[in-house]
């Protein structure tokens, strides 16, 4: 019985080594709910998975089985159906007669029952010697068992916490927090056994706004459409700050919030459900919620503290990843700022000086066709510290999500003078949905992309694409010019790449067939 710690695996141990040793042809063990009322789990040899199916649910605790579980003392009977406490067989059935349970104990708590029927060998039914056996091995159950329970429990704790640490993982090194949301469903949801589960944040009206679910048949997973949570009862589950398990939902019951849970993961969310709110921050926190089946017995008292402390963790860990994602973008307006300045002290003062020496030059040239030249070199200077200008108000200003789009049309509308005709833009995917950092990136990509193809490709055709998935962003830019030597790249370009390493992805430029080149920028959400 003690060859593996599995807990699953010594109970059908411990019923084969009983039914061995008493020489019965069925046997079964029955745990006991926490209330100490029914059986919540029944373990069976003997009888084969189809007719196990024919049988239909397990039992419950009525009759025999039952009276095991009201006074668990050991019990042989020669005929189960002339006991008065017998309440019959299901249909389908195998046929028993005689029968012999006890209990089995650990530290004085009763873990449930062994049950054997139909003693083979022998027309008495079963001996002294037989219960006395079953009374040992019973004994010696107990200790095996509590010591399986330890070990399921480590493993348990185990996996809750390597579950908070993938969690705290993903939010610190990517931004993608809705991803990290969905793994939170879809642990809580696996970890407790439950039937659904779903995370809710507080959104900028101060609503909750469900940003993952996930249920036992699927993996966890963001929301395609955003479900609200907005009944009187999740304000005073945030406030209270307090882990809640309420009990199933009755045929009547119509409150508001059921009917919000229910609408959000399904039937499942009718069946006993814990709320755990999750730690404030940003938006006043949110809240993890749990559904099981009505048949769970004790499963939802069971997993409340280990959920509770999930719940914790997990919120601290989003905390943790937004707190980062604050300090990177302020580092990011920071090095804006002093580039900004060492921009308008240096490059635009220098620029504005040669063109003032070029201006007083030019009054001093005598050939016709000195004069203009100079002028127009001054006309280049003049509009080159307006783009720098403008340029430096762009690194003042932080990308909004919602405007990415338009400025990338825009990018391509203010091309066509410098290009001589409308290059292609391409958009698929969420592309309004990229963090402010990374629509950054996507932008300098295309500007850098346009302005070269312009300067130096001589292309009739260009068309720009830029691809958003779950897992990446891709900006593609092609042309029909001379064409790039890639070992020649330099200045813009090396940025590019260089932006590209710093978020793991890649960069390439390409020949185009017949002639042209492209330009391929790949890296993470």
């Amino acid at each position: 019985m003690s060859a593996d710690l599995d807990l699953a695996e010594v109970l059908g141990r411990i019923v084969e080594s009983a039914t061995a040793l008493v020489d019965a042809r069925y046997g079964a063990l029955g745990v006991i709910s926490s209330d100490g009322e029914r059986l919540v789990e029944f373990v069976t040899r003997g009888v084969s998975a189809e007719e196990r199916a024919r049988i239909g649910h397990p039992p419950r605790g009525h009759g025999i089985l039952g009276l095991l579980i009201r006074d668990p003392q050991p019990r042989r009977l020669q005929d189960i159906a002339e006991h008065p406490d017998s309440y019959g067989f299901p249909p389908n059935h195998p046929e028993m007669h005689t029968f012999l349970g006890t209990p089995i104990r650990i530290r004085e708590e009763v873990f449930g029952n062994l049950y054997m029927a139909e003693k083979q060998g022998t027309d008495g039914g079963f001996t002294d010697e037989d219960e006395a056996i079953l009374v040992a091995l019973a004994a010696a159950a107990g200790v095996t068992i509590e010591n399986a329970r330890l070990f399921d429990s480590t493993q348990r704790q185990r996996r809750w916490s390597d579950a908070v640490s993938e969690i705290t993982q993903l939010l610190l090194e990517r931004e993608d927090e809705d991803a990290a949301l969905g793994l939170v469903a879809r642990h809580a949801l696996v970890l407790s056994r439950a039937s659904a589960s779903l995370v809710a944040l507080v959104g900028n009206d101060s609503e909750l706004d469900v940003r993952a679910e996930a249920r036992a048949e699927d993996q966890g997973r963001p929301v395609a459409s955003v479900a609200r949570l907005v009944a009187p009862m999740w304000t005073e589950v945030r406030s209270a700050k307090q882990p809640i398990l309420l009990a199933p939902a009755t045929a009547a019951e119509t409150t508001p919030w059921r009917q919000e849970i229910i609408a959000a993961i399904g039937p499942a969310g009718a069946g006993p459900t814990a709320v755990l709110p999750l730690p404030p921050g940003h938006g006043d926190g949110g809240v993890l919620v749990v559904s099981w089946d009505e048949e769970a017995e004790g499963l939802p008292r069971e997993s409340m503290p280990s959920l509770t402390d999930f719940a914790q963790q997990a919120g601290l860990a989003l905390l943790a990843g937004r707190a980062q994602k604050d300090r990177a973008l302020m580092a990011l307006l920071d090095d804006r700022d002093r580039i900004a300045r060492d921009m308008h002290d240096h490059v635009i003062q220098r620029l504005f000086a040669t063109g003032l020496s070029l201006q007083s030059a030019g009054r001093l040239a005598t050939h016709p066709a000195v004069q203009p030249r100079i002028e127009d070199a001054v006309d280049d200077i003049d509009a080159a510290i307006k783009e720098i200008r403008q340029a430096i108000y762009q690194l003042h200003r932080p990308v909004r999500p919602a405007e990415t789009s338009a400025r990338l049309e825009a990018l391509a509308s203010s091309s066509s003078e410098a290009l001589g005709f409308v290059p292609t833009l391409d958009i698929e995917g969420p592309v309004d949905e990229l963090a402010p950092v990374v629509a950054s990136d996507v932008l300098a990509v295309v500007r850098e992309g346009l302005a070269n193809a312009a300067k130096h490709a001589g292309a009739q055709r260009l068309e720009v694409r830029v691809t958003v998935d779950d897992e990446s962003v891709c900006v593609v830019v092609s042309d029909d010019g001379g064409g790039v030597d890639p070992r020649r790249a330099r200045g813009g370009l090396v940025n590019l790449a260089e932006r590209a390493t710093a978020r793991g992805g890649t960069f390439d430029i390409l020949p185009e067939s017949p002639r042209g080149t492209v330009l391929r920028w790949r890296a993470p959400r």
